[in-house]
């Protein structure tokens, strides 16, 4: 008769590199909360969209961090190595919403220059000049 001793049976070792999962839940947070969530709550309850903003912004850099940590724990050889598609896909959405980020501020900065521009040049500056008293 066998008597169990407690140990589990070794197999094929598998399992999910924490690291990997923590990129991927942040590249979701990014966009469903801090995308997704702060255009739909600024309709909604202006205001909250720039406390989604800082949320989604967060969890692009924890994303971030956590992608590259996990792609050096997933490479070739290793326990977790089938995971290494979360970090891949975490990285990958979290660049993404970096991209969108750096292209939206380049658009509103180049909306900025044009109006002031505008502005500038349509205003007629010598009434406002010839209007203030002198010393």
């Amino acid at each position: 008769m066998r008597i169990p001793t407690g140990t589990p049976v070794a197999g094929p070792p598998t399992g999910v590199n924490d690291m990997a999962l923590a990129s991927l839940l942040a590249g979701g947070v990014t966009w469903v909360i801090g995308w997704f969530g702060g255009c739909l709550a600024g309709w909604i309850l202006p205001g909250t969209n720039l406390c989604t903003g800082l949320i989604g912004l967060i969890a692009t850099v924890v994303g971030i961090v956590t992608g590259h940590i996990g792609l050096q724990q997933t490479g070739p050889g290793s326990a977790e190595a089938e995971s290494r598609w979360m970090a891949v896909v975490g990285l990958a959405l979290n660049y993404a919403s970096i991209a969108v980020l750096v292209v939206g501020l380049c658009a509103l900065l180049i909306v900025f220059v044009l109006t002031g521009a505008t502005l500038f040049t349509v205003t007629d500056w010598s009434q406002l000049l010839s209007a203030t008293p002198g010393p």
